[in-house]
């Protein structure tokens, strides 16, 4: 679908030869290889369609994802996240999520996240914004039809998550 972009940048998603920013690569890089891939497609897409963005999380651990948790319940501040540690894509290496910014400044809400969500569905990526009731538009993350309790299950039993 996006080929005219692996031909204008040089880019497969089997390679690793197009880099970005230091926080970007960063965080692509605790991603599984398969997320790796299509979080630099993901990437090369937006930013030729004239979005300026970084991936500002990727993995996260299970005691992480716990801390963040904690935000607006048992510490300061508003609440960041409806899910637990082991209840969150992020956990498993194929989730991650985006900000939008205007040179240095980050804007926390433009309709360049719809934008960037239609983007990344055509590449065929789960996107947070069309999600019910927890709406998460910086959201991407593979889409690999099972649940979060098999993927649970799946690392439970040493088994790979993709």
């Amino acid at each position: 679908m996006f080929d005219w972009l692996r031909k204008l940048f040089g880019f497969t998603p089997a390679t690793t030869a197009m880099t970005f920013d230091s926080r970007t690569e960063s965080n692509i890089n605790t991603l599984l290889p398969a997320a790796q891939a299509k979080a630099r497609e993901f990437m090369a897409a937006c930013l030729a369609a004239g979005i300026t963005l970084k991936i500002i999380c990727g993995t996260r651990t299970y005691e992480e994802q716990d801390d963040l948790y904690a935000h607006g319940r048992t510490k300061d501040g508003p609440i960041v996240t409806k899910a637990r540690g082991g209840y969150s894509w992020h956990n498993f290496g194929i989730a991650w999520d985006i900000g939008i910014f205007d040179g240095i400044r980050y804007i926390g809400e433009s309709p360049l996240y719809a934008k960037a969500g239609e983007i990344g569905k055509q590449l065929g990526l789960e996107w947070g914004g069309d999600w019910p009731g927890i709406e998460d538009q910086p959201h991407f993350q593979l889409k690999l039809g099972i649940t979060l309790a098999e993927c649970r299950e799946r690392v439970a039993n040493g088994e790979a998550v993709v």
